[in-house]
């Protein structure tokens, strides 16, 4: 039960978080994370709060759990995933986000 509740309250942080992407995607609510660049998303983050944002890497980390089929959540590893993937679209900001968190996220 309580991983229940805490998987609906995730997924409600996540909602919270995407209306400042949903305004570039023709307001549908949907975000394509495919379609957002490093400098997209570091806009974004400028003006989220720190709950959206963690909700936002979240998501990210699990994106990338999927893509690699790494099953095990590190949370000491996810300070090192968010510092590493800032400094990369600080740096890059026209590179894709996905392929950015890719980049740091399972190659790094």
């Amino acid at each position: 039960m309580h991983k229940l509740i805490a998987g609906a309250v995730l997924g409600i942080a996540v909602l919270a978080a995407m209306p400042a992407m949903a305004v570039k995607q023709k307001q549908s609510g949907d975000v394509d994370f495919g379609r957002v660049t490093c400098a997209q998303f570091m806009q974004d983050l400028s003006t989220s709060s720190e709950e959206d944002a963690g909700a936002i890497f979240l998501w990210l980390d699990g994106y990338l759990s999927g893509v690699s089929g790494d099953t095990v959540m590190r949370p000491a590893g996810m300070e090192n995933f968010v510092q590493a993937l800032l400094e990369h679209c600080n740096k890059r900001g026209k590179d894709k986000l996905l392929d950015a968190a890719r980049k740091v996220g399972i190659n790094g």
